[in-house]
């Protein structure tokens, strides 16, 4: 199967969930944003918003001086939900949804470049497509060796 059949059935593949898409901790000065949608990090609505949500918390408090980017699984991000994106461009209000995400996605890479903070992302695995930009807006990356960009 290509990869991107892959990457489109895994995404197909994920529920919805009451759990949050993004988990945040604070180690000392450091606020660690965990991406949490299995099981490819893919960006729907939700991780838009929980993204947004972690880069306001590192910025509105001063006692973070670090916001730390990381995956609870193999892969760090695999850009937008391809299920996702499908089903929107099949009518001009699922279309016009879908470009709005796309904004926003772009808007959490542009405000990660300019946060206060200073931003890590721990790539530890796949960084494609809008998570790749997202990892491209962090001040500092730190990649393993099974990382793919």
């Amino acid at each position: 199967m290509p990869h991107a059949q892959r990457i489109q059935a895994m995404t197909e593949s994920s529920t919805e969930s009451t759990t949050p898409a993004v988990h945040t901790e604070r180690q000392d000065g450091v606020l660690v944003a965990t991406l949490a949608r299995p099981p490819v990090n893919a960006l729907d609505d939700a991780l838009v918003d929980a993204l947004d949500a972690a880069i306001d918390q590192a910025c509105s408090d001063t006692t973070v001086k670090v916001l730390h980017l990381r995956s609870a699984h193999k892969v760090f991000c695999a850009g937008a939900d391809l299920a996702l994106m499908q089903r929107s461009i099949a009518s001009d209000e699922g279309l016009d949804a879908m470009l709005a995400l796309v904004r926003r996605m772009q808007r959490v890479a542009a405000r990660l470049e300019s946060a206060p903070v200073v931003t890590l992302a721990e790539l530890g695995g796949a960084a494609l497509g809008g998570g790749f930009e997202m990892a491209l807006g962090c001040d500092l990356r730190i990649a393993a060796c099974e990382a793919r960009l």
